[in-house]
């Protein structure tokens, strides 16, 4: 029974919910939702524009009523007891603009009304003063001026028309929401603050030193349910300089270096940024310092910098020194940079290491990446970079970076196929900037838009020595890899010779007769370029002539010296060696006569010639003699011997009386042309005991008692083929009367007579 009544009741809440929730449903259709009313806005004296949202009616078209009441009227507008004024507009669009005919300074009621076929809904009436919504007249801006001590700031003067909206009480109360619109002369970031303004002038104090901007101003009533106005007119203004807000970058570049060690040193520094230089830069200061801090005086051409100036020279000793570098504007001076120069005895500190320089795209940067050396505190780095030029000067671009930084991209005077020197130092407080690692690099390869200049050094027959000058690096546009080496004649295709890159010599062999172009170019990893000038070989038979005309004569020519020189030097040894000839024709024997009768026989007395000697005599017995034994036949009478000089080489007399020197090592065909006739007189004679021989007592001897000969002079006659003896002692000339008186009886023979020395030799037959 309980759990019917249970049952019951919760069927009679379904039901009672159901009905509710039916009768909701028709009563929501039956009342459709009324427009919304979003916003209006007021025009002084002209109209009031008002925005809303459609209801749930499909309306037709929409009603605009803006009733204008007394201020003490309120939301009672629709009073008999108010005056009021109504102002319509009508349109299908959820806008709409009513005309006004009088002021704002009263308050409106505004209704939007939707017509629909179903009937017309209204929305709730709202009734405002209208300048909660009004759009105030643009500001007029008079003028923009800086204010002295106050960098930062700007001083904002505006004006308004006459029949403003906002009275200068209300203005002071500060009733007036404002902003100001700026943005610096040439650039076209536009930034817009909020302000405040509480009269008609007023300051602005976010902008930066020494910038020109150009400024808008405008206003709105209250607060933001008031539209804002539309901008004023612009108007420019300059804020006031400041000091330097941070040091020019400091760097140097070593010139040159004396042999006192003292360095002519280059300063180089960047111009500041305008935002940190907060002014325009009057003058540079540079200050030099020794280690002990004393200034040093003579500061070269760093004695006057003005703005425009960024670098200097000044000279500096060989001692450890520190510069320092300021910039100075109308309201001060900057922070001081400061670069160390180490001296000239001074070891560098390490460099980094693992530098490496990679082109990025668009081949106009560079990335520089690098290590800090290890286990060493560094205070900072420099990256430089310079394009490498042989014929022009290139600008040094530099950048001083923190301990922090170990990589860079670079862009600054980058160009595609231009050869770029890279290098990077480390900062090293005090002691100043270590070694540097340079690196050469290519944003992008080309290839060369010249080739070498081919020469030829030197031609020998086949051979062919060429060398060339490298191509001027800004015209290489890349690494040369090789160059390719173009030799060619008349009606032949050319050949080629491929060369290493590093070799700027060549010799060409095996060339065959003819005329050669001979020309090169050169190739990096682009491709080849065009060729150099072209030069032109002559190669031919005449080249040996040329050789012979100009090796031969020149061999010659020594030879001929060299014979002089050992002719001279002979002759200087002989007038060492040897004693000068006597002249006979000073000698008493050439005016002696021996008493024997000697007819048939002349007695010459023969001159002096020192140029050819003949010493110890041989008398050959006969010719068969020689063949048999091979040998000379000694002298026959042994008492001769002893006083004969061993120590010249022998004359040989033949069969005819003629002397053959034995120094010329005659064959037996030589001695056999003639028949041994006067050589057993000889001999026979000569064994026989000799008589003493009488000189004339005008002779005379040396003081060792022996006859020197220095040299044999050929007959006057000119006979050469003669017997000659030679006086080795007195005891030969003693026997000399007896040996004429023997030779008496052979009537065909002549006998000259020497002071020093006598021959026989043939006579002519009549």
């Amino acid at each position: 029974m309980f759990m019917e009544q249970r049952l019951a009741g919760v069927w009679t809440c379904l039901l009672g919910a159901g009905l509710f929730l039916a009768f909701t449903s028709v009563t929501s259709k039956a009342i459709p939702a009324p427009p919304k009313l979003i916003k209006c806005e007021f025009i002084q004296r002209s109209n009031v524009t008002c925005y809303w949202e459609p209801g749930d009616n499909p309306a037709t078209f929409y009603t605009l009523e803006v009733v204008r009441v007394p201020s003490s009227c309120g939301i009672h507008y629709q009073s008999p007891n108010c005056s009021k004024a109504l102002f319509t507009c009508s349109t299908s669009r959820l806008s709409c603009t009513a005309s006004l005919t009088s002021g704002i300074k009263f308050d409106f009621c505004i209704t939007v009304i939707s017509h629909s076929v179903s009937g017309n809904v209204s929305s709730e009436p709202r009734c405002q003063p209208a300048r909660k919504e009004v759009i105030l007249h643009p500001a007029i801006l008079d003028n923009v001026q800086q204010v002295n001590g106050s960098p930062k700031c700007l001083k904002v003067f505006w004006s308004t028309i006459m029949d403003f909206s906002v009275t200068e009480t209300e203005i002071k109360q500060g009733n007036l929401n404002s902003q100001i619109e700026f943005a610096v002369k040439g650039q076209a970031n536009v930034q817009v603050r909020n302000v405040t303004v509480t009269g008609y002038s007023f300051l602005v104090c976010f902008f930066s030193p020494d910038t020109f901007y150009r400024i808008r101003l405008r206003h709105r009533y209250q607060g933001p349910a008031s539209p804002w106005s539309k901008w004023s007119n612009a108007c420019e203004g300059t804020t006031a300089e400041d000091v330097p807000s941070a040091a020019p970058v400091l760097w140097r570049e070593e010139v040159h270096v004396s042999r006192d060690g003292g360095r002519l040193i280059s300063l180089l520094w960047k111009p500041l940024p305008r935002l940190l230089a907060n002014g325009r830069v009057r003058r540079y200061n540079v200050y030099c310092r020794r280690e002990n801090g004393q200034i040093l005086k003579d500061n070269g051409s760093c004695r006057t910098l003005l703005d425009v100036n960024t670098s200097c020279i000044l000279a500096l000793p060989a001692v450890r020194c520190s510069c320092s570098l300021t910039a100075s504007t109308s309201a001060g001076t900057s922070p001081e940079d400061r670069v160390w120069i180490p001296g000239s005895s001074e070891t560098e500190p390490p460099p980094p290491v693992k530098v490496t320089v990679e082109p990025l795209a668009g081949n106009r940067s560079m990335e520089v990446r690098w290590t800090s050396p290890p286990n060493l505190p560094v205070s900072g780095f420099v990256v430089e970079w310079l394009a490498v030029r042989e014929k022009t000067s290139s600008v040094l671009y530099w950048e001083k970076l923190n301990s922090s930084c170990t990589k860079l991209v670079i862009t600054d005077g980058v160009k595609p196929a231009e050869r770029y020197a890279v290098s990077v130092k480390a900062l090293y407080g005090e002691q100043g900037a270590g070694k540097n690692v340079t690196l050469h690099v290519y944003t992008l390869e080309g290839t060369p838009s010249a080739g070498p200049n081919v020469q030829v050094e030197h031609i020998s027959g086949s051979l062919v020595e060429l060398s060339w000058s490298p191509v001027p690096v800004e015209l290489l546009h890349g690494f040369i890899r090789n160059y390719t080496l173009y030799y060619t004649t008349n009606n032949q295709p050319a050949k080629s010779i491929t060369v290493p890159g590093h070799v700027h010599r060549y010799t060409l062999e095996n060339m065959s007769p003819g005329i050669y172009d001979i020309f090169m170019s050169a190739s990096t990893i682009a491709g080849t370029g065009p060729t150099g000038n072209r030069t032109n070989v002559h190669i031919g038979s005449e080249e040996t002539s040329i050789v012979i005309w100009v090796v031969v004569p020149l061999l010659l020519i020594l030879v001929v010296l060299m014979v002089m020189v050992l002719l001279a030097q002979m002759k200087i040894a002989k007038q060492k060696l040897f004693h000068r000839i006597p002249d006979p024709s000073n000698s008493s024997l050439s005016r002696w006569n021996p008493q024997a009768t000697c007819e048939g026989k002349k007695l010459v007395v023969e001159q002096e010639k020192p140029e050819v000697s003949f010493p110890e005599v041989i008398v050959l017995d006969k010719l068969q003699d020689l063949e048999r034994t091979h040998s000379y036949v000694q002298i026959c009478n042994p008492q001769i011997l002893p006083y004969l000089h061993s120590s010249l080489p022998p004359t040989i007399v033949s069969a005819k009386g003629y002397i053959t020197n034995m120094a010329k090592t005659p064959s037996a065909n030589d001695l056999a042309t003639s028949p041994c006739i006067y050589s057993n007189v000889l001999c026979n004679q000569l064994n026989q005991s000799l008589p003493q021989l009488v000189l004339p007592p005008s002779y005379q001897y040396s003081q060792n008692g022996t006859v020197h000969i220095s040299d044999l002079k050929e007959p006057p006659d000119g006979d050469s083929e003669s017997l000659a003896f030679e006086f080795a002692s007195s005891d030969l000339q003693r026997n000399f009367r007896l040996f004429l008186e023997q030779l008496e009886s052979h009537k065909s023979q002549e006998l000259v007579v020497h002071p020093s020395y006598f021959f026989i030799r043939q006579s002519s037959p009549d």
